[in-house]
């Protein structure tokens, strides 16, 4: 490894000093704005005087250190957590000047994760394909979402400061693409019809998102924050156990999302509908055994949560003819209603260019109880197969997985570059059209003209 050494840049807010080192120059904790007050917007950073380390990452976003969540995040027990963790960090090739930019927005249920997990580190996507990255953290569970949508503020003030700083990186402010999964996805559709976000990026990858029909409203957020009733002056630990008895009483979606009219006037799918979205190309998709993740390690619970409130909604004769095309597997179904819909209905609606696939790598790992499950993608588009989470998912199986893993990662490059994912390593791939067009990726990828047809058109007039 060759030795390191320090690289100063400036920025709106003062001089930061980061490292360069195998190529690649990083700054890190680099504070985008400031939680001035809980449960406001962001404010704008301050400035300081002199050089400023940025070295090291910054505090994540507060969640629970519960070990099952934090192996799913990537949070570890060690790793600082502040109110105040709003700031980001930039990865860039050794040289280059009006370089593409990615923007990533970490998933985890709006309740976990962090921009400094290992796995979100860019540096072959600087290296190989001379792409900026730029990853940050944003406030999540009631601090995020409690009384506003102040989890897409801290967004939007992120994309802000990318806006304004990163030609002093060597990106450029023009070629900007935000790229998400799960909760991260379900962000990049809210930010395609925020109207404080127009503008601020300029082509879109969403990877699982899980934004529906039933976007939560003012007034669900309302009674949330009713039935929770927190003092202005709890503890972070009272916070933390509010937001678990919430999740336990209501689910995930708790922490979500709405439309307030204000910084998300309507649903996403509702506003692309209507022509109110950014007109800006998507890559968008989902993996084929989405569920599967919540079922091996949440247990029948995860199901559970869903079935009821479902049926309610659907009525029993509707749930009954969707149930028989599913042949009464609920795994599936839900996989389906939460992530490949959503996904389908933006596609069609998005006037740009859509470009769809379907994720259907089969993991051995548990024996093969993963499939293609949620989060599955993730160490292939980063091409980090080698470390411990990846090793988890993939089940060892490195080797059936780089063809694939290098194809999508110099695809994702492709895409974000130039908006369109052809020519990087998998078969041509059309824009998503009415022969419903969708990249299948897997050990031999392949483009299938609307695959599992019957399962789709039972959702029709859902979404």
């Amino acid at each position: 490894m060759a030795a390191s050494s320090s690289v100063l840049v400036e920025t709106t807010s003062g001089k930061l000093r980061g490292v360069a080192r195998d190529g690649v120059r990083t700054w890190r904790g680099v504070p985008y704005a400031s939680v001035a007050a809980r449960f406001e917007a962001p404010v704008p950073a301050g400035t300081w005087m002199g050089e400023r380390d940025a070295s090291t990452f910054g505090p994540v976003a507060i969640q629970s250190r519960d070990p099952r969540i934090a192996m799913m995040s990537g949070v570890g027990e060690k790793m600082p957590m502040s109110e105040d963790c709003l700031s980001l960090n930039v990865l860039a090739p050794e040289a280059g000047d009006k370089l593409p930019v990615l923007v990533w927005i970490h998933g985890g249920a709006f309740v976990m994760g962090s921009g400094s997990t290992p796995l979100y580190d860019g540096r072959t996507f600087a290296t190989r394909h001379d792409v900026v990255v730029v990853t940050f953290n944003y406030r999540l569970g009631l601090l995020g979402f409690l009384g506003g949508n102040h989890a897409l503020r801290d967004q939007v003030a992120a994309l802000r400061w990318v806006r304004d700083n990163i030609a002093a990186f060597g990106g450029d402010p023009d070629s900007v693409t935000v790229v998400g999964e799960s909760a991260g996805a379900s962000s990049v559709a809210a930010l395609l019809v925020m109207p404080s976000a127009r503008g601020l990026f300029h082509r879109a990858v969403l990877q699982s998102c899980a934004i529906g029909v039933a976007v939560p409203t003012r007034e669900d957020a309302e009674a949330i924050a009713k039935e929770v009733s927190l003092p202005g002056d709890a503890t972070i630990d009272q916070i933390i156990a509010a937001q678990a008895a919430l999740a336990m009483r209501r689910g995930l979606s708790a922490f979500a999302p709405f439309v307030d009219g204000d910084v998300l006037p309507k649903g996403p799918i509702e506003a692309i509908q209507a022509g109110e979205g950014a007109r800006v190309p998507l890559l968008i998709g989902w993996n084929r055994d989405e569920w599967a993740l919540f079922d091996v390690f949440m247990g029948p619970t995860a199901s559970a949560a869903v079935k009821a409130p479902l049926q309610a909604r659907l009525g029993e004769e509707r749930m009954a003819k969707i149930l028989a095309v599913y042949d009464g597997g609920w795994r599936d179904l839900i996989g389906d209603l939460a992530f490949r819909m959503p996904a389908t209905r933006i596609a069609e609606l998005q006037p740009a260019p859509s470009y769809l696939y379907r994720f259907d790598w089969t993991s051995p790992a548990m024996n093969g109880a993963l499939g293609a499950a949620h989060a599955m993608e993730l160490p292939f588009m980063w091409n980090k197969l080698d470390l411990p989470a990846s090793q988890i998912l993939i089940g060892g199986d490195t080797a059936g997985a780089q063809p694939l893993a290098t194809a999508m990662h110099d695809t994702w490059a492709a895409f974000v570059k130039t908006g369109d994912p052809n020519g990087a390593g998998l078969p041509a791939w059309p824009a998503y059209d009415v022969q419903r067009q969708t990249m299948l990726l897997d050990r031999t990828s392949k483009v299938e003209a609307d695959p599992a047809r019957e399962k789709r058109v039972v959702w029709e007039g859902l979404f």
